[in-house]
């Protein structure tokens, strides 16, 4: 339905980012690996951004508690925009029967944008969108034509390196960008059990698709959902214009989106005993190789380490693996 049935937050809310790292680092912001973690781009998905604010605390509160935790943030940038379409949240919130998915631009039908089909990459393609202003998943009048998708374009320019961009993304589409990459970005969604990585727009693979399934494979580790990617056979339908394809194909960084949970109103048990604890140590994961993700994730990985004091002597035991991580999935 149009917004105008609804009280609109008057001048509507800005959105804000954290930059969570350590402050004390030998290491320069310039030296460090980035990550990018949104959530909250569609409005009546509510568990995504409890899920993003629970991995910031989990980092604010582990750092020199947790080794994995310091390391990180010692050595990396953990970005974290909780809530993309703030103005949507605030009327899903307050009329939570209208499931409102889009932003509040009233324009056309009155009922808002899709941000997540308003990527300037492959925007418009009809088969991963709408040009109904109507329809949920309406592109919008032009590629980044929403402040939403503009603000966070723009932040993602700042943090990720100008110089692995491609001059022309989809002219030249087909072509790798290779090992030497850095960053990372990931997508929270709801519902259904799936992460997502490129190509979205269409069912095929992207040229890096060696990494990044390996990526992928490696998130299913931790939290088991499938596979939903080009060639995949979980891939489920087109999504054309949207952050995880831009975000690889322009941006030129190890890109991925997770569909979390079993519902977009997730009920406080499920998420808490459920999406939350398989969900974190995948985050965790992804942020330990923000630095060169298509290099380090081809492993090896530590899976357990111990150690003990025996006659004055520290003994370290480990467990590592280059395989079982990825073999999850037969």
């Amino acid at each position: 339905g149009s917004n105008m049935r609804y009280d609109l937050p008057p001048g509507g809310f800005d959105i804000y980012a954290f930059n969570v790292t350590s402050s004390n680092s030998v290491r320069k912001s310039s030296e460090k690996g980035k990550m990018l973690v949104t959530s909250g781009v569609h409005a009546r998905e509510w568990a995504p951004p409890e899920l993003n604010a629970q991995f910031v605390e989990t980092l604010v509160e582990g750092y020199n508690t947790n080794a994995d935790i310091t390391w990180i943030l010692d050595r990396t940038e953990i970005h974290a925009i909780l809530y993309v379409n703030p103005d949507g949240r605030y009327i899903s919130e307050k009329y939570p029967n209208s499931y409102w998915r889009k932003n509040l631009n009233p324009e056309g039908c009155g009922n808002g944008v899709d941000l997540n089909r308003n990527l300037d990459f492959i925007w418009g393609d009809r088969n991963g969108a709408s040009n109904d202003p109507c329809a949920n998943d309406y592109h919008g009048p032009s590629p980044n034509s929403e402040p939403e998708t503009q603000a966070v374009v723009e932040y993602a320019k700042k943090l990720f390196p100008e110089g692995q961009r491609k001059d022309n993304p989809e002219e030249e589409m087909n072509t790798a960008f290779g090992e030497d990459i850095t960053g990372v970005y990931i997508d929270i969604h709801a519902s259904g059990g799936f992460v997502y990585y490129p190509w979205g727009h269409r069912d095929a693979k992207s040229p890096d698709n060696e990494a990044l399934e390996a990526l992928g494979r490696k998130i299913n580790y931790f939290n088991g959902y499938k596979l939903w990617a080009g060639s995949q056979p979980d891939f489920m339908y087109e999504a054309s214009g949207d952050f995880s394809d831009y975000m690889y194909g322009a941006m030129g960084v190890a890109s991925f989106g997770y569909e979390i949970g079993d519902d977009f109103q997730q009920n406080c048990a499920g998420f808490e005993n459920e999406v939350v604890p398989i969900n974190l140590p995948s985050l965790i994961y992804a942020a330990k190789i923000a630095m060169k993700p298509y290099k380090e994730v081809k492993g090896p990985d530590v899976l357990d380490i111990n150690t003990r004091v025996l006659g004055g002597r520290v003994r370290v035991r480990a467990t590592a693996s280059d395989s079982k991580m990825v073999n999850t999935i037969k």
